[in-house]
């Protein structure tokens, strides 16, 4: 599925970013534009479920186990098909300097499984992975905010 989808979910985040949440009564709205600027249907609709999963990634049913010691993910090789060594070190980074915690950790790989492409995502669709989950969650909106001025005195 599809470049297309991280599309439709850019275009989504960029356009809708300063709104608390979309109306259920702007939906079709929604859907209308993007059908409008050229996205298919299916890409659209993969893109609303992922973004349904997203709010799943905020529930108490998806947080880790709290632990007092500080451990060490190890990837699945289905994961490290999807995450390189590169994003999988910038991920470790962000947890380093505290941006991540091991709950938003796990809904950021769960959201990168979930744009189900045949294809690892790079470094750039990493980090917009990672400041869609921080916006998404209670609490991480800074974090999200810091990451994104952090990636602009970069480029």
């Amino acid at each position: 599925m599809k470049a297309g989808v991280l599309d439709v979910l850019l275009y989504i985040f960029e356009r809708f970013q300063d709104d608390e949440i979309v109306p259920v009564e702007r939906a079709q709205e929604l859907v209308s534009e993007l059908e409008e600027v050229g996205f298919k249907s299916i890409e659209i609709d993969s893109a609303l479920s992922w973004l349904d999963g997203l709010v799943d990634t905020s529930s108490d049913n998806f947080a880790p186990i709290e632990s007092s010691q500080q451990n060490t993910r190890v990837y699945h090789p289905y994961e490290q098909h999807f995450l390189s060594t590169e994003c999988r070190g910038f991920m470790y980074f962000l947890e380093q300097v505290g941006v991540l915690d091991p709950h938003s950790r796990e809904a950021v790989i769960d959201r990168v499984l979930a744009l189900e492409s045949s294809k690892p995502v790079d470094l750039d669709q990493l980090k917009w992975v990672v400041m869609m989950v921080l916006f998404n969650l209670p609490g991480k909106q800074g974090a999200a905010v810091w990451l994104e001025n952090m990636d602009a005195c970069f480029h």
